[in-house]
């Protein structure tokens, strides 16, 4: 049996499973169609309703507050500053790039430096995983917290 409070490796694995297959197929999809819409929109509301479900919006608020600030407590100013740092390089480049027009070669936009990694359907699959998996992992998190009995 698992820990109290975490989450299962088998859970994990399936989560994985099936997010995989999900961002294959729909990164498969042309793009600006009404059928790639559908396609973002089913994970969007997946998502929302699996955390509505799980207790994220429900009366025991207390114990998903105290669920995060438990796995946020170690986190200082100190280590987190990288982090601060490469957001904010970030977001100097793409305003300075989207100051040139978008069309410097020495100061490339977001978009414009992304494009490349786009081009093969497995580049785009494996950044649309990650992307969904960014979504699923704090859903994930809440699994423990149903188990618990409603005050």
């Amino acid at each position: 049996m698992a820990l109290a409070g975490a989450v299962s490796s088998r859970t994990r694995a399936a989560v994985f499973v099936v997010l995989a297959g999900y961002s294959w197929v729909m990164t498969g999809v042309h793009p600006f169609t009404t059928t790639s819409y559908v396609m973002v929109a089913v994970p969007s509301l997946a998502f929302v309703i699996a955390y509505v479900s799980l207790g994220g919006l429900s009366r025991r608020r207390d114990d998903v507050d105290a669920h995060y600030r438990r796995h946020a407590e170690s986190a200082t100013l100190r280590s987190v500053t990288p982090w601060i740092t490469l957001l904010i390089a970030a977001v100097l480049l793409e305003v300075i790039g989207l100051l040139l027009g978008g069309r410097s070669t020495s100061v490339p936009t977001l978009s414009t430096a992304v494009d490349h990694l786009l081009e093969q359907h497995w580049e785009r699959f494996l950044i649309c995983l990650m992307w969904l998996l960014a979504g699923a992992v704090p859903v994930l998190g809440l699994l423990p917290l149903r188990a618990r009995p409603e005050r």
